[in-house]
């Protein structure tokens, strides 16, 4: 099978599960609601450090799981920019999220085309190891970062689970996260400069600064 039948099957594993996506990973089965994950949530966005007023973008955003957490913390004035290549993944996030605060967009990620220097955070969550172009997206990502603004990578599980979880599935089992090394090296070479790297069971998260001005 060859990279666009690859890409097209993983798009079509996304958008068939669009609906049932919130359910599946984030419904607490005890109290009905999506709080499965809410200490892990806190956790991160004591990380990302959102602001009142800030613009923020929500790469590979899916149905929209980070929308009320990131819209309590940027306030009347803030801005989000919810992305997904998945088409379906958009329209169920859309009919979840109406706030003008938020704008969708259906592209992949190294496409984004937003202004340049117009975003304060980007948050890559449960998402990163589906790039298949990292160096493309991360230089895209940059690109529309402000200086000094931030880059989060997360997941909700160590590199080790993840790639393990992702090896059991045939469309998304090259998708995996680089090793510690590797992610280091990545991110250096595109100008960002990592202030804090946390790979554990159950919690992963790189928060990284744009402090180079160009390349």
């Amino acid at each position: 099978m060859n990279h666009e039948e690859m890409d097209a099957r993983r798009k079509e594993f996304f958008n068939s599960h669009a609906e049932a996506w919130l359910d599946m990973f984030y419904r607490n089965p005890q109290s009905g609601v999506l709080d499965r994950h809410e200490a892990d949530f806190k956790r991160l966005f004591s990380i990302i450090g959102l602001r009142l007023g800030d613009t923020v973008m929500d790469v590979g955003c899916g149905c929209g799981v980070l929308v009320p957490y990131i819209l309590d913390r940027i306030g009347p004035d803030g801005r989000l920019y919810e992305i997904d290549y998945a088409e379906k993944m958009i329209e169920v996030n859309k009919c979840l999220h109406q706030d003008p605060r938020i704008t969708f967009l259906n592209t992949a990620v190294e496409f984004i085309g937003l202004p340049a220097a117009s975003i304060d955070k980007a948050i890559c969550f449960a998402c990163f190891p589906h790039f298949q172009r990292k160096t493309e997206s991360l230089l895209e990502i940059k690109r529309v970062l402000k200086p000094g603004g931030v880059l989060i990578i997360a997941h909700f599980a160590s590199a080790d689970e993840i790639n393990h979880r992702h090896g059991k599935h045939e469309c998304v089992m090259h998708d995996r996260l680089p090793s510690e090394k590797e992610m280091r090296e990545l991110l250096a070479s595109v100008g960002f400069q990592i202030d804090s790297f946390e790979d554990e069971p159950g919690f992963y998260c790189i928060r990284a600064e744009n402090h180079s001005a160009g390349l």
